[in-house]
């Protein structure tokens, strides 16, 4: 079972590991990304974010999605993470379960032109794009920082983008 996937250019940081993992209690943080999965020192400093109790998995998108499609994960509680919103978009494309996508810090590393779709959440045009593709498969799409704050529906998202 999928509880969110958050997009995070930072992948698993204390945010993420301490506000979103407390509020979600997953079994286990997936993160579902092609360069951290062959990054070994990357791969370490994340499991050292990580809360006790709740295992990480570091993956490349591929072998998420099949992690994801396995009976034998169908008990686990999953908190995904992938570092954009397109990254989302394709785990949504293969992983039917996917109800929600948290949309955090998703621009933050892009040297593009970023939206504010809150004061600490940047997206830009791709990333808008790809949320805007999710939306019409009837994932919810929502902007947060942190669970505790202000939460910016779909509708809101478009709003900052429309106003450009």
């Amino acid at each position: 079972m999928i509880s969110l996937l958050r997009v995070d250019d930072r992948l698993v940081h204390g945010m993420v590991a301490v506000s979103w993992t407390s509020a979600l209690k997953p079994d286990c943080i997936l993160v579902a990304n092609d360069a951290a999965s062959k990054d070994a020192f990357m791969s370490m400093t994340m499991n050292m974010a990580k809360p006790a109790g709740v295992s990480m998995l570091i993956k490349n998108i591929e072998e998420a999605i099949n992690i994801l499609n396995n009976e034998k994960y169908r008990s686990k509680k999953f908190f995904i993470v992938t570092e954009s919103v397109e990254d989302a978009y394709k785990v949504s494309e293969r992983v039917e379960s996917m109800k929600a996508v948290n949309i955090g810090t998703a621009g933050i590393k892009k040297q593009e032109k970023l939206i504010s779709t809150l004061p600490q959440i940047k997206m830009t045009r791709e990333d808008f794009e790809y949320a805007n593709k999710l939306h019409e498969k009837g994932i919810e799409v929502f902007a947060q920082v942190t669970p505790s704050l202000e939460k910016l529906n779909y509708e809101g998202i478009v709003k900052a983008f429309n106003n450009i």
